[in-house]
């Protein structure tokens, strides 16, 4: 976590092993910021154990032209992406991990 995540709080983290795929979930709460307004950081990771993004959704904000919120597609493309929520987010990236075959 970096510095300026001082006074974090971890809200979930879920990993998922499906043998030659992954899924992570990392979320915390953090105090509204600029970087944060929403006062919540978080990173779902799906992909591939040698290191292959298949689809990440974060809200880091070092992606120039990027919205705050956005998707990472296996090309290397970034998506913006409607944020309504934490939950409703993790419900629609465990659907499209599902979408990929895995049960989840």
């Amino acid at each position: 976590m970096a510095d300026d995540d001082e006074g974090a709080n971890l809200l979930i983290e879920v990993t998922k092993d499906f043998g030659e795929t992954y899924a992570e979930v990392q979320a915390w709460a953090v105090p509204p910021s600029d970087r944060y307004p929403d006062g919540i950081k978080y990173s779902m990771q799906y992909g591939t154990t040698d290191g292959k993004t298949i689809i990440r959704y974060d809200n880091f904000p070092d992606h120039p032209g990027a919205a705050p919120h956005h998707k990472h597609l296996s090309n290397g493309k970034i998506e913006d992406i409607e944020f309504s929520g934490l939950e409703a987010l993790y419900d629609r990236f465990k659907q499209e991990v599902r979408d990929h075959g895995e049960h989840w």
